[in-house]
């Protein structure tokens, strides 16, 4: 599949679905984390890590470690010789693909716990 096919898999409702499904986060905060995650990426698979806000960063780690985002690095030889590390994000469409297929197949064959009573969750 091309790059250009890939990210029409993933808008701001695909990326937060995921993020919901992997963080816990609620509809609302996971799609304004959607939100600020792509508005990164834009039309792109990869974005610099050196654009990122701190903030925004620590939250991309958070992603990072649910496998939503992986990272990339390349090194550049500078003209005096030094070698210059210049790090990237990545969305992880594979990953975000696999997230939202567990759903559906969990949709499919139906969750036992969500068939459950309110009573059942309490602790007595």
């Amino acid at each position: 599949m091309t790059d250009s096919a890939q990210l029409n898999l993933v808008d701001v409702e695909t990326l937060a679905e995921a993020i919901r499904m992997k963080l816990g986060k609620n509809a609302e905060e996971a799609t304004g984390l959607a939100e600020m995650v792509m508005s990164y990426f834009g039309f792109d698979l990869q974005v610099i890590d050196n654009a990122l806000d701190p903030e925004d960063r620590k939250m991309f780690y958070s992603l990072h470690d649910a496998g939503i985002l992986s990272s990339a690095w390349e090194e550049s030889l500078l003209p005096n010789g030094r070698l210059w590390r210049i790090y990237y994000w990545e969305l992880n469409v594979n990953q975000i693909r696999n997230i939202l297929s567990r759903k559906e197949k969990a949709t499919e064959t139906g969750n036992v716990y969500d068939e459950l009573p309110t009573e059942a969750w309490m602790h007595h």
